[in-house]
């Protein structure tokens, strides 16, 4: 018998400035994994940048992580570099930065204001 706690996945959303109705937030190098593997297109972006991690076969252990929380641990597979790239072609994605609802455009600016520290130390404002 498994006495392993379980942990429920925060969906990170936004609220539109408009209509007030919640969104889902624009895939980003905050995503974890699981959010990123699970969209077509972010996925492609994973496989074209990080094809050695998307082999790696211990990358279900890292499922609720960031690639900058596993950057450490993946022995040279996952480099800055690698993380600026996916950043850039993860931001030229367009299909979640405005309102389901109303087509506002939501303010992504405000999505993080605070984080945790990690390699690259705190989120600035």
């Amino acid at each position: 018998m498994c006495f392993r706690p379980t942990m429920a996945v925060k969906k990170r959303e936004i609220a539109c400035p408009k209509c007030n109705k919640m969104n889902p937030l624009p895939l980003s190098i905050d995503s974890n994994l699981s959010e990123l593997l699970g969209n077509e297109n972010s996925k492609a972006v994973l496989e074209k940048h990080c094809q050695a991690m998307i082999a790696d076969p211990r990358l279900k252990m890292g499922m609720g992580m960031t690639l900058r929380q596993i950057m450490p641990m993946s022995q040279g597979k996952v480099t800055l570099a690698m993380i600026d790239l996916v950043a850039a072609d993860l931001a030229q994605m367009t299909d979640t930065k405005s309102c389901m609802s109303c087509g506002e455009t939501l303010p992504l600016s405000l999505q993080r204001v605070a984080g945790p520290a990690g390699p690259a130390g705190p989120l600035k404002k």
